[in-house]
């Protein structure tokens, strides 16, 4: 190519060509300082792009061009004539940010970086679409490959020229857009030459692109539907279904199975995502705005914890526990990689850990406290009733010797004598049934106030408790006794299996989202994405055909492209095992390790809280069932006393 002229006239020399895309191709600059490059367009461009690349360079200052590669100078295909292209900031060490927050890109790109950095490039982001906005632009076209990402988490954002761009009083339209990063309000809209944005636009998508770097690429408009027919991402934003809302049972949406949801992050974080994608939040200002998203962000960089398991780890401490050793319970699911192995002995000794738990004694079963303990004194009976009693007691007497009389000295007046005697009998009865009432009713009461408390008694002064934690203990130790053996099979499998690891290692360098796939186009790849399939090692008919909208065919073609790589794939039997393998390894058990000696090095103090514990119960209820116990006691002799 001829050299060009910048809009002074100076003349630039193109260098080797560094890439090019459907618009135009980026060439090295040797004459100017280095990190500036060309971007020179394949076809001659209309006086409105003219005119918007002028007004954006003469508009450049530092700000601008320390977050974006914004046009610094235009340029000619001759002094003073048609502009050609424009130099920019080089995006050098920076990778697309879709190959920081995609699980399976950031092993490969950034395996060292943790969830702090995922923070932090976040922060950044937001602290980029800020600058525009300070400036009166509206970025407009959000999208995936817009954001770049360096090493030390700084962003530059890319493709300035498609900006929508205010200057002398005149806005130059954002002409194209994304469906699955378009807001809601602009869905019905097929073509956005007429649109004119607002950053309001721009804080949807902003919100998007957070909550993939937060919470591992997964799409917030992606999930389970659970009503009738297909649910791609875009009818999902135009119908407001946040999948991982509080709202989403509503809007018939679950999120994906074992997807990294808002529930890990702080309520000003997760709040946020819900104001960004609420009903009204098309209203002007109703979204949070990129300046709110950096001090929210920056806010909850202090509430940043490192896991006590796995230093790798991070995360915020509203979480209470670590939510991504959590997520490595599940066969598969590393979403953070740690790059030095424990692979030194440890220094914990399992059996003094042990020799120190058994000496915390048993608190014994709870002992029993029977009202039979208790030798109730019968309540005396009224005065009256005891006056009757006597009185009944002498009638029957008095019947007794009428009937014993007759029998004797007067058989003939048998007869009457019955009568008699029955009468004199039946007269004799005293009533006692409002006294028994009153005792009964005492004793009820006390057998019920008795049971309750003896129940309580049981249940919270019990061993029960203290046995089951020091089983658990003890199978604490027996597997951590063996795990050892579980590493030696673990490492055998690896060696066993040599072959199908270098092939799942070779599939997973081929990215969906870099692949052109038939009937797959950037809405499937997002949806594919946030079900966690990236690489054509995630491509499993079952899983595919799993998700709402993925038949017969799209899994076919998703399978067949598999297919075709697995038939390049050539094994090379003396690479052996991947070390990669081996540190995914260590890092299980390492975590494992951890994990056990943490629960053994509590036993101790574990076991000693619950045994004082319940020796503190029994003392604080002791009293009340021993009160229980005698109240029961006594209301059984006031009972019996009355006959």
């Amino acid at each position: 190519m001829s050299d060009l002229f910048d809009s002074q006239g100076e003349q630039i020399s193109l260098g080797n060509k560094l890439g090019s895309g459907g618009e135009g191709a980026v060439f090295e600059v040797p004459s100017l300082e280095r990190g500036i490059v060309a971007k020179v367009y394949h076809k001659h461009i209309n006086p409105e792009k003219q005119a918007k690349l002028r007004a954006m360079a003469g508009g450049c200052d530092e700000s601008l061009r320390s977050i974006a590669a914004w046009p610094l100078n235009t340029l000619h295909g001759n002094r003073g004539g048609p502009i050609r292209g424009f130099l920019m900031s080089k995006a050098a060490g920076y990778e697309p940010i879709h190959h920081l927050y995609g699980p399976s890109h950031r092993k490969q790109l950034f395996p060292e970086k943790d969830w702090t950095f995922l923070i932090n490039a976040a922060r950044n982001t937001a602290a980029a679409f800020a600058v525009i906005h300070s400036h009166g632009h509206v970025i407009g076209d959000v999208n995936p490959n817009l954001v770049f990402v360096a090493p030390n988490s700084f962003v530059k954002l890319i493709d300035c020229d498609s900006f929508q761009i205010a200057a002398n009083g005149k806005n130059f339209l954002c002409e194209v857009g994304v469906p699955h990063f378009t807001p809601p309000e602009l869905q019905k809209h097929t073509s956005f030459k007429e649109i004119k944005r607002t950053p309001n636009h721009d804080n949807f998508g902003l919100a998007l692109l957070i909550f993939h770097i937060l919470l591992m690429g997964r799409h917030p408009f992606s999930g389970v539907f659970r009503g009738k027919g297909d649910m791609p991402i875009e009818k999902a934003i135009a119908e407001l279904r946040y999948a991982f809302g509080r709202n989403a049972v509503l809007k018939l949406m679950a999120p994906p199975p074992n997807a990294v949801t808002p529930a890990i992050l702080p309520e000003s974080l997760a709040g946020s995502f819900e104001r960004a994608f609420a009903e009204d939040a098309w209203k002007s200002g109703a979204r949070p705005t990129a300046r709110e998203w950096v001090q929210a962000l920056d806010a909850s960089r202090t509430q940043v914890r490192a896991c006590a398991q796995q230093s790798i780890h991070k995360y915020y401490q509203s979480a209470h526990t670590c939510p991504w050793c959590k997520f490595e319970q599940h066969p598969g699911i590393y979403f953070f990689l740690a790059t030095v192995a424990r692979n030194g002995a440890s220094s914990f000794d399992v059996n003094q850990a042990w020799a120190k738990i058994s000496t915390v004694p048993s608190p014994g079963p709870a002992p029993q406290i029977s009202p039979a303990t208790f030798a109730g004194t019968p309540k005396s009976l009224p005065p009256s009733l005891v006056k009757a009693k006597e009185i009944a007691t002498v009638k029957k007497i008095v019947a007794g010797g009428v009937l014993l009389a007759s029998l004797v000295f007067a058989p003939q007046l048998l007869i009457f004598a019955i009568v008699v005697a029955a009468v004199l009998f039946f007269l004799s009865s005293a009533d006692d049934s409002s006294e028994r009432r009153i005792r009964q009713q005492a004793f009820e009461n006390a057998r019920t106030s008795y049971s309750t408390v003896t129940s309580q008694w049981q249940a919270e002064t019990g061993d029960e408790l203290f046995r089951r934690t020091l089983h658990e203990l003890s199978g604490y130790r027996a597997e951590y006794q063996d795990l050892g053996n579980q590493i030696s099979q673990a490492m055998q499998g690896l060696q066993a299996n040599v072959r199908n690891s270098q092939l799942q290692k070779y599939l997973e360098r081929f990215f969906i989202d870099d692949s052109n796939i038939h009937g797959i186009g950037p809405g499937r790849k997002s949806t594919l994405a946030s079900f966690g399939i990236e690489t054509a090692k995630d491509v499993v008919p079952h899983r595919v055909m799993a998700i709402r909208g993925f038949g017969d065919i799209l899994t076919g073609e998703l399978v067949e492209w598999r297919k075709a790589l697995e038939r390049k794939f050539v094994f090379d039997q003396s690479k052996g095992v991947d070390p990669a393998d081996i540190s995914t390894v260590n890092q299980k058990f390492s975590q494992k390790r951890k994990s056990l000696e943490g629960k053994l090095l509590a036993g101790y103090e574990q076991l000693t809280q619950i045994r004082k514990h319940i020796l503190q119960r029994r003392q604080q209820l002791q009293s009340s069932v021993e009160a229980a116990a005698r109240q029961l006691a006594q209301a059984e002799a006031d009972l019996k006393i009355i006959g």
